[in-house]
């Protein structure tokens, strides 16, 4: 057998050696692929001392601390390495405003210096303090892989071997959580297993854990529109104390969302930025209508809600009547907007294209 053979049948035999290690499919217990949220925990990571490419020690104990998604490569591999490398690369930019951090270990050490991981580091435009590439003795990293993640690797005998092909090795993509627990295995060269391992590793992240208030701000509008609903029935059937009632309810729940709104666009937004739509064609144009419109209605509107409330204090019901014909429509389109709005990027959101 030459040795463009060998190098060939080895690669081809990396998807069993990595789907089949013991300890990392459970022997076939479905342990791939962990759900986001699921409490599943797959081993901790062991002690190392690897190099970074700035020349750094970094140890086991300083990868924890924030979760980590782990990707094994060799900076001159030219089958699986770079759609692996490419998928992190996207992760930088699912991870931006986290804790969240990426960390490349080399497997082929021997070529791999500071240096030319530094080159291939920039050739990403990789986040030195975000993305970690590091390197080491082969023995050690070999050794390592295989016992904390039960992962396959191997230099091939002939250390002539095609260049680009002279390391076997697994490409899961392996997401750690801040104590050091390996929380999932993913598949390190496909859109899905970029997606899952995202997913896994923000469900560890403090920074990029979702706040509760654009929950809260939907629920105050869905309160206020139905106040408004059941004030407009009121006055309809002339049970003006009901009425009045209802409008004071709803206004003080437009307050508070006033209130909870603000604060999530000076303490949550500033930290995490605001969630984007990722829908495209229609269905983008339809919610940045509706997005806008809302915005613009709302800012119209407080002043009507203020003119109208203060006009029935006075007992000027013609003219509260005559401005409440135009409030209540655009008070009600507000609310009900506002709950549309959390439901398109907090439920229907789709994922975001690579």
């Amino acid at each position: 057998m030459n040795r463009t053979t060998l190098a060939l049948a080895c690669l081809l035999a990396l998807p069993l050696f990595s789907a089949c290690s013991p300890g990392v499919d459970g022997g076939g217990q479905g342990r791939f692929d962990v759900a986001a949220d699921s409490p599943e925990t797959l081993g901790q990571v062991g002690e190392i001392s690897l190099v970074e490419r700035s020349g750094r020690t970094v140890t086991t104990a300083e990868m924890r601390g924030s979760p980590a998604v782990i990707g094994f490569f060799f900076t001159t591999c030219t089958t699986v390495c770079p759609p692996l490398t490419a998928n992190m690369r996207r992760l930088q930019d699912d991870f931006a405003g986290t804790d969240v951090r990426l960390l490349s270990v080399s497997v082929d050490p021997e070529r791999d210096t500071q240096e030319v991981l530094t080159r291939y580091a920039n050739s990403y435009t990789a986040d030195p303090e975000a993305w970690w590439f590091l390197t080491g003795e082969e023995d050690a990293i070999y050794a390592w892989m295989r016992a904390s993640f039960h992962l396959a690797v191997d230099r091939l005998p002939d250390k002539d071997a095609v260049l680009g092909m002279q390391v076997a090795h697994a490409t899961r993509l392996v997401v750690m959580d801040p104590s050091g627990a390996i929380r999932g295995y993913y598949d390190g060269d496909s859109e899905d297993g970029r997606v899952r391992a995202r997913e896994r590793a923000l469900f560890f992240s403090d920074a990029a854990r979702p706040s509760s208030l654009p929950l809260i701000n939907a629920c105050l509008n869905a309160t206020s529109a139905l106040l408004l609903l059941l004030g407009y029935a009121a006055i309809r059937a002339d049970r003006k104390r009901l009425h009045v009632a209802c409008m004071g309810a709803a206004t003080l729940v437009s307050v508070l969302f006033l209130a909870s709104y603000t604060l999530y666009h000076f303490t949550v937004v500033p930290e995490v930025g605001t969630t984007p739509y990722n829908g495209t064609g229609w269905r983008r144009t339809a919610y940045l209508v509706m997005l806008l419109t809302h915005v613009v209605l709302a800012a119209v509107n407080l002043p009507m809600i203020l003119r109208t409330l203060f006009l029935a204090r006075g007992a000027r019901w013609e003219e509260h009547r005559s401005l409440a014909r135009w409030t209540f429509p655009i008070w009600l389109y507000v609310s009900v907007t506002g709950v549309l709005v959390y439901l398109v990027l907090y439920v229907w959101n789709p994922v975001a294209a690579s």
